[in-house]
């Protein structure tokens, strides 16, 4: 199963250097391609980040985030990190990289994290 996890923040407030260095900090080793940063480590599944700043991303976080707890900050989100995921299944058995991968992006990003499979939004851990 292909999935798309998404790590929205406000415009200008990121970039795919500063996902570099923190997924680094997680012990990932990262190549940029093409734009788009690739992220693995002994064990893990490959991981695609690309940074995406459309006019249709603030539009889709003001869409996830109504009626949640998350709505206010999502409304400022013009920007996010998108971390492709190509065998959810399998990165779902082996946990602990695509978190560390999530919480990295969020760590460069200080954007909150949405699943589209289980439909959550979880704000940064370091956010008040």
């Amino acid at each position: 199963m292909n999935s798309t996890c998404l790590i929205f923040f406000p415009e200008g407030s990121s970039s795919l250097q500063q996902a570099e260095q923190e997924l680094t900090k997680y012990d990932f080793d990262v190549r940029s391609s093409g734009g788009s940063l690739f992220a693995k480590r002994l064990g893990s599944q490959e991981f695609k980040i690309t940074l995406v700043q459309l006019p249709h991303v603030l539009l889709e976080a003001k869409e996830i985030g109504q009626g949640s707890e998350h709505e206010q900050f999502l409304s400022k989100c013009g920007s996010r990190f998108e971390l492709f995921i190509s065998d959810l299944d399998a990165a779902l058995d082996e946990i602990n990289s695509l978190m560390e991968a999530q919480v990295a992006l969020q760590d460069a990003s200080s954007g909150y994290l949405f699943t589209p499979w289980n439909g959550q939004i979880m704000k940064p851990w370091n956010a008040s």
